[in-house]
């Protein structure tokens, strides 16, 4: 390469053995983007080196390392990387990744770079792009029916740029995985940053695996089977940022979020939170087993084709609260069956959600707004929500799993709206009690159900609680009614005449 600083380019400086080019500081020109680079002779490096450290053979046969000197970021340019959406880019970028040090930042040109192997991070630096991801212009990575990116590293930031397969998985299904992050339960993968990433075409958009205290912001996928996998024992995350995981409705059993529960004893996942996140058009919008203290907050999840929120076995004290939740097709707006006792269970808080389904105006014998069926789904809090469209229940919970259910829009035209128990009056619906032996309240009225009152005293009962007969006959009481505090003394009412 000829220029008018009389410098060589850094294959030129490799190349000579002129004596008076050995020093320890050299300014060279860069072969592929024609900057000027400054090296210093480093010893201690690699012999291995392309890009960002080398080795050149000196007049006196001796070997000198030299390691590029950085300012600022590293730009895939300096690896050659043609990024003509051809070309097998995976090797040059992969050098580059694996010469570059902890810390530092590799910036990806506006172009296409095909890569016809996965990529591997095996240290803690950051990947950005220009966040330029519509389909007309360059996604930047483009990945030959292969995965996309594993990381194996902690501490690692991918943001703003774009992931696709060659072939989308809506098409021509695969196996593949755009993004993965890999930790284990002796060195979990603390501290990620995905953010403003878009993930195309595989199997899996993002599988995450022993995940801790990280962050997902405004992820979009699309044309995968499941948006987010969650693996192993994956603890205190966030989705946020206008997240968006979109699928094909004829994508079979799709997923937005799975929170997978492997076999072993201890994988559970707890403390996430899903904030400001759309899920358009999954089969089971979020799908959870084995994951506990999950806050789901202002969210949509719309056009579902089966299941909102899946809660089963190993599922405690979700917050579910002001979300949005639309089926297409008959099916359950929240479906809760945890049939695993845990004593430390306070219930999940199901709260000011609307959940429907569009236009469901033909008979179906499946579909319930909130169900709640597990013999583990104890004391769960259904409070505010409106519910509509469904035609076998808005709101049911099985008798014993002491649901509280208060102050609902059941709007859905069928009867019973409500079937459950500890049910208050402020609900607007029709409501059908499950047991007699349990009770609901209107106000500070307890009422309840049994064939004699009790003979002995007991604090739960107050005055003006009102038990009523379930064996009424002629010359019989229709109930009756305590009329002192503490003492407990029942008097009977409604004597039935003939």
């Amino acid at each position: 390469m000829t220029n008018n600083l009389n410098l060589l380019t850094i294959s030129e400086f490799i190349g000579t053995h002129d004596p008076s080019l050995d020093k320890d500081i050299v300014t060279l020109i860069d072969d592929f983007t024609g900057e000027l680079v400054n090296f210093r002779k480093d010893n201690t490096i690699p012999t291995d080196g392309k890009f960002l450290y080398f080795t050149k053979t000196n007049s006196d046969n001796s070997l000198a390392n030299y390691r590029r000197m950085h300012t600022g970021h590293i730009s895939v340019k300096i690896s050659g990387a043609s990024g003509d959406g051809n070309t097998n880019d995976y090797y040059e970028i992969q050098k580059l990744i694996d010469e570059m040090e902890t810390g530092q930042v590799l910036n990806l040109e506006n172009k296409r770079y095909m890569l016809f192997d996965t990529l591997h991070i095996n240290k803690s630096i950051k990947i950005i792009g220009s966040a330029t991801k519509d389909k007309d212009n360059p996604p930047f990575l483009i990945t030959h029916n292969n995965d996309g990116i594993v990381v194996n590293a902690r501490g690692v930031v991918l943001e703003g740029f774009g992931i696709y397969n060659i072939e989308s998985y809506v098409e021509t299904p695969n196996n593949f995985t755009g993004i993965k992050i890999n930790g284990n339960s002796d060195v979990a993968a603390y501290e990620m940053i995905v953010r403003d990433i878009s993930i195309h075409g595989y199997k899996i958009g993002l599988e995450v695996n022993y995940l801790w205290s990280s962050q997902i912001q405004t992820l979009k996928t699309g044309n995968c089977q499941i948006g987010i996998l969650v693996k192993g024992k994956s603890v205190n995350n966030e989705i946020s940022g206008n997240t968006s995981l979109s699928f094909d409705f004829n994508t079979l059993d799709s997923k937005g979020i799975w929170f997978l529960g492997e076999n072993e004893e201890k994988t559970e996942k707890e403390g996430w939170r899903i904030i400001d996140t759309l899920i358009y058009g999954a089969y089971d919008a979020i799908y959870a087993e084995k994951t506990s203290h999950v806050n789901l907050m202002n969210s949509m999840i719309d056009f579902c084709q089966h299941i909102g929120i899946v809660m089963l076995d190993g599922c405690y004290n979700w917050n579910i609260n002001s979300n949005y939740i639309a089926l297409d097709k008959p099916g359950y707006g929240i479906y809760s069956a945890n049939n695993i006792i845990n004593p430390m269970v306070r219930g999940h808080k199901i709260i000011n959600n609307d959940i429907l389904i569009y236009d469901n105006k033909e008979t179906d014998v499946i579909s319930i707004g909130i169900d709640i069926v597990g013999s583990g789904s104890l004391y769960d809090d259904v409070i505010g929500n409106s519910v509509k469209n469904f035609k076998v229940h808005d709101i049911r919970a099985y008798e014993g799993l002491k649901t509280t259910i208060s102050n609902n829009k059941c709007l859905s035209a069928i009867e019973p709206n409500i079937v459950s128990n500890f049910i208050t009056n402020d609900n607007l619906g029709n409501v059908y009690y499950q047991n007699l032996n349990d009770s609901f309240h209107l106000g500070k009225v307890k009422i309840t159900y049994a064939d004699a009152y009790p003979t002995t005293s007991s604090s739960q009962w107050k005055r003006g609680d009102i038990i009523l007969n379930v064996g009424p006959a002629v010359d019989a009481p229709i109930g009756w009614v305590n009329t002192t505090d503490g003492t407990n003394t029942w008097k009977q009412f409604g004597i039935i005449t003939a």
